[in-house]
């Protein structure tokens, strides 16, 4: 008898085969499986007692918690979409995804209050609190909502594995965020892709947080850890120091980083001061690392590392840059390589690399096309967002905007992004969005964003700016007119006042002669 894909099967699994086992680790707050099913489902009938129902849709805005691993399965428990945001975003950011939500709930906590109290006075939600005795009038408290529930039972019978758990707002070729729609099916299969490729172990102890689980999908560990029964340490930021705590205190075997932080952890003072031979496993996403570093993480933390590619719409991960079978007698300078690039693609995603014609290209490491790719694991497309869900999803690919070449033995290498759109310490900017705010200065012509590399970041914004005839602007002036308009991390690290941009015969800005332009000085 068929039974619906969903996660909810994955919970309810853990805590038949270790209910003892311990599921989350989150401050001084330690959660066994039988503990964690509990709570979810104290959770699931408090928020069937607010009328949350199929189809509804939950906002949480807060850092990194237990108590947002836990509405992971409780929102969809209730066949409701949960929608984690990006507390980087800034007030307006925030209000028109909830908007575009009509959000039924919002979950809020302490270090988001003041913002949250503000969103709540402009858009009519209810909010649910994770503080202590400060709640504003007419909030409900998070934990005194679990005790006075009656639990429900999280049965995936009910769930149509097709229904829409989880939307997260991902920034695009357009200015506005859209809402990327993950289905039952695409998380449940997506995890049981990453276990079989990654491979998970059901001694996994990961390290959660270090990248923001309102970050795509929590690169897929709320799904693919439970449903091994493996351990969930989380954490609210990332700090070497506080990353060699608890690699050292609860023996963390496995850890999503991005360039930055893995080059943070490298160059620490204080990493000899722990034991962190517990860690195994590395996997980089966000932008490629040098393969230098892939081998200093072998060499110094004696870890295998290498990358992992994805998207939002993909639940994330595509492509995992693993060293197979037959290359594992390859010379030792090759392998780092290999792990360095885009990879190979995981069980389950069919990944193709497209010429302009439609055709695709040769594996020869040279010829240059866009990544499609198609699987269990891609979303069905944008939240309300017919049109553009149209322009990606098509004939049953999903087109990622992303151009690689594909090596002889079947590795793929993304070389440039077809879409102009800026990863920053792992976060997405939108190119279009920025140039829309440096257009309401009053001074400006014409504007484009483009990406610079970075040794820290990986990218960040660069801006061309052309000034209205007798106009003067400076560039410092710019980058403060432009400060609660944006989010901070999008503002231009640079802005370059031209006399005119570079364009084509059409009339469109040639953004590869701004990229090269950027790279210098």
């Amino acid at each position: 008898m068929p039974v619906p894909q969903t996660p909810l099967r994955f919970l309810r699994h853990a805590e038949r085969i270790e209910p003892d086992k311990t599921a989350i680790v989150c401050g001084s707050v330690r959660l066994t499986f039988r503990e964690y099913a509990h709570r979810v489902r104290q959770l699931t009938g408090a928020l069937s007692g607010l009328g949350v129902g199929r189809g509804d849709r939950v906002a949480y805005l807060g850092l990194n918690c237990h108590r947002l691993l836990e509405l992971y399965y409780a929102v969809p428990a209730c066949a409701a979409i949960l929608s984690p945001l990006n507390v980087r975003l800034t007030e307006p950011e925030l209000l028109f995804i909830l908007q575009d939500l009509e959000a039924k709930l919002l979950v809020t906590d302490r270090f988001l209050k003041p913002m949250a109290e503000r969103l709540a006075a402009q858009f009519d939600v209810r909010v649910i609190y994770l503080g202590a005795d400060d709640a504003p009038a007419g909030w409900l408290d998070y934990e005194e909502l679990l005790a006075q529930a009656t639990p429900r039972d999280f049965l995936a019978e009910e769930i149509d594995e097709q229904e829409v758990a989880e939307i997260f707002y991902t920034s695009g070729t357009t200015g506005r965020p859209k809402g990327v729609m993950l289905t039952h099916r695409n998380l449940h299969q997506h995890a049981m892709s990453v276990i079989a490729s990654g491979p998970v172990y059901p001694d996994e102890v990961q390290l959660v947080g270090t990248v923001p689980l309102f970050h795509v999908n929590g690169w897929g560990s709320p799904q693919f850890l439970v449903a091994m029964a493996g351990t969930q340490v989380v954490t609210s930021r990332f700090d070497p120091e506080d990353f060699f705590r608890l690699v050292h205190q609860e023996r963390v075997t496995l850890a999503y980083l991005v360039p930055t932080m893995l080059a943070a952890i490298l160059n620490s003072p204080l990493r000899s001061q722990y034991d962190l031979g517990s860690l195994r496993r590395i996997t980089i996403g966000g932008a490629p690392p040098p393969s230098a570093m892939i081998r200093e993480a072998h060499d110094e933390l004696g870890v295998d590392c290498s990358v992992g590619y994805g998207l939002s719409e993909t639940c994330p991960v595509l492509s995992l840059a693993v060293i197979k079978e037959t290359l594992k007698t390859a010379p030792e300078a090759e392998q780092y390589r290999l792990r360095a690039l885009t990879g190979l693609p995981i069980l389950g995603a069919e990944l193709r690399v497209m010429g302009e014609e439609g055709e695709e290209v040769a594996h020869d490491g040279v010829s240059v096309g866009e990544i499609w790719a198609r699987g269990d694991m891609i979303s069905p497309g944008y939240w309300r967002r017919p049109e553009e869900t149209a322009t990606v999803f098509v004939d049953g690919w999903f087109h990622t905007g992303d151009m690689a070449v594909v090596e002889p033995n079947g590795y793929l290498r993304i070389v440039d992004r077809k879409k102009d759109v800026i990863i920053s310490g792992g976060e997405n900017i939108s190119s279009v969005e920025v140039e829309d705010a440096i257009y309401t200065h009053p001074a400006v012509m014409e504007a484009a964003v483009v990406a610079k590399p970075h040794a820290r970041w990986g990218e960040v914004p660069v801006a061309f700016v052309v000034l209205r005839p007798g106009a003067a602007l400076q560039p410092e002036e710019l980058r403060e007119h432009l400060r609660g308009r944006i989010a901070n991390f999008k503002i231009p690290h640079e802005v370059r006042i031209l006399p005119e941009l570079p364009k084509t015969g059409t009339g469109k800005v040639v953004k590869t002669s701004l990229r090269e332009t950027a790279k210098q000085a």
